[in-house]
């Protein structure tokens, strides 16, 4: 059945031979750079893993530098609002004191008016009082001259408006 011959056993022999001489020139060698390349791999996976990490502690550091921009524009925003209504409060207070000052001023000139008005009433009333006098005076007094004086009054009244 089976024949052992020297083909046989050279065959064997070779076999092992280049087994060995592969395993030696060809495996060991292709087992080393399969052991770079899977080192090569594993050192990018963990610059990529640290990478990320950092990128990850610079979007907190952005988000946290996000929330601080959001709070400081908030207080400028509360603080500009504040002096804003303190401004708005000093400049209707200053408009009202003005106003205040101007109606014043006012009541004061139409006082002084008024006063100048019935000064110059007075005056005229006291030359109207003095001429009927001289009038009533000089005639004799009757219901018909004191008609006539009134009358005559009225129209220089009239006259003087």
């Amino acid at each position: 059945m089976l024949r052992l011959d020297i083909n046989l056993v050279f065959t064997i022999i070779n076999l092992l031979v280049l087994y060995f001489l592969m395993k030696k020139f060809l495996f060991k060698p292709v087992n080393n750079i399969i052991a770079q390349r899977e080192e090569a791999i594993k050192k990018q996976f963990d610059e990529a893993e640290e990478t990320k990490k950092q990128a990850d502690e610079l979007k907190k550091e952005y988000e946290a530098s996000l929330e601080n921009a959001k709070a400081d524009s908030e207080k400028i925003v509360q603080e500009a609002r504040a002096k804003a209504r303190t401004e708005y409060d000093r400049i209707v207070k200053s408009a009202d004191e003005d106003v205040a000052r101007r109606l014043q001023k006012a009541e004061e000139v139409i006082a002084e008016e008024k006063a100048k008005s019935l000064r110059s009433m007075e005056h005229e009333i006291e030359n109207l009082v003095m001429a009927a006098a001289t009038k009533v005076v000089g005639e004799k007094v009757t219901v018909e001259n004191s008609q006539k004086l009134y009358d005559e009054f009225l129209t220089e009244m009239g006259e003087a408006k």
